[in-house]
């Protein structure tokens, strides 16, 4: 075995065993497959012009949080898997202090950095470990674990749980 084979074993053999590492400020992961989110605006010095692009791998290439929960938008308990919102604003060097998300169909919604919480809101990727069309509000949402607490029953965190997103703007 070469030693560059052996190493990308090791990294293989990380990744199973602890998940995807945390992406560092300004070394987020570039889309080559259809892009369902842009990250732009007040991003550090790294940022690409335009901002980032994330494709599904990209968004799975972040450690993921999991949760299960009811919405008032569903039926029944589901399970949702994404990435923590703040973890994919630190990786994106946001330097402001609102984010705006935007779906797809122009709605958007302003939510405040100071807001969010090491592991919540997540961009869901996945319900019940499946991706998710548009008709079902995919291929994103910015959900929360509404049962968890119920601070996250609140019209303030309905308000910010958007679907379809597409773009996140810093402000």
């Amino acid at each position: 075995m070469t030693l560059t084979a052996y190493i990308r074993a090791c990294a293989a053999a990380l990744v199973l065993a602890f998940g995807p590492l945390p992406v560092a400020a300004g070394n987020m992961p570039e889309a080559t497959g259809e892009v369902i989110l842009t990250i732009d605006g007040a991003l550090g010095p790294d940022a690409p012009v335009g901002g980032y692009t994330l494709d599904l791998a990209g968004m799975q290439s972040f450690a993921s949080e999991e949760f299960s929960t009811t919405t008032i938008w569903t039926e029944g308990l589901l399970k949702f898997t994404g990435v923590p919102l703040r973890d994919l604003l630190t990786a994106a060097g946001a330097v402001g202090t609102t984010v705006t998300a935007e779906a797809l169909n122009g709605y958007a919604v302003d939510i405040p950095i100071t807001e969010l919480d090491e592991k919540a809101p997540i961009i869901a990727y996945f319900i019940n470990d499946e991706t998710f069309s548009r008709r079902d509000k995919g291929p994103l949402w910015v959900v929360y674990p509404y049962d968890r607490d119920e601070k996250y029953k609140s019209e303030i965190s309905f308000a910010f749980s958007i679907w379809q997103l597409q773009r996140l703007t810093v402000k």
